[in-house]
């Protein structure tokens, strides 16, 4: 019987090394100045309020990052100063006027997300 311990508490012990060690270079993402300092924004923005991003109500510019139109309803994803955008109301993908990624477009914020870090606006035209 206890042959079969040792092997096993060898493999739960490595396990656990292995473990420690990948949370400690940062889940396997580069060690690197730049993510560093992408790390930090990120967590500066998540502390940031969204009123400081963008106001409700107010018409900006976004680039759009992703088009998600396999969802319902579809939606487009960009940022505005920092604040990760949800847009709904876009163009009918099946039509001539679908969005595409690096297009500028108008939009009106209409809220905040539930944590505050996103914000959800309408599309209004293209740029």
């Amino acid at each position: 019987m206890t042959e079969l311990l040792v092997p096993g508490a060898a493999v739960v012990l490595g396990l656990l090394a292995f473990v420690w060690l990948l949370r400690r270079r940062g889940g396997g993402r580069p060690d690197t100045a730049g993510q560093r300092e992408r790390d930090r924004a990120h967590r500066d923005a998540q502390k940031r309020p969204p009123e400081a991003a963008a106001q409700k109500g107010e018409t900006y510019e976004l680039v759009v990052k992703e088009t998600q139109y396999d969802r319902v309803p579809p939606e487009i994803r960009g940022t505005i100063n920092g604040l990760q955008t949800f847009v709904r109301d876009v163009p009918d993908p099946d039509g001539s006027g679908a969005l595409e990624p690096g297009e500028t477009i108008r939009v009106q914020v209409t809220d905040y997300g539930t944590k505050g870090t996103t914000a959800q606006a309408r599309f209004l035209d293209r740029v």
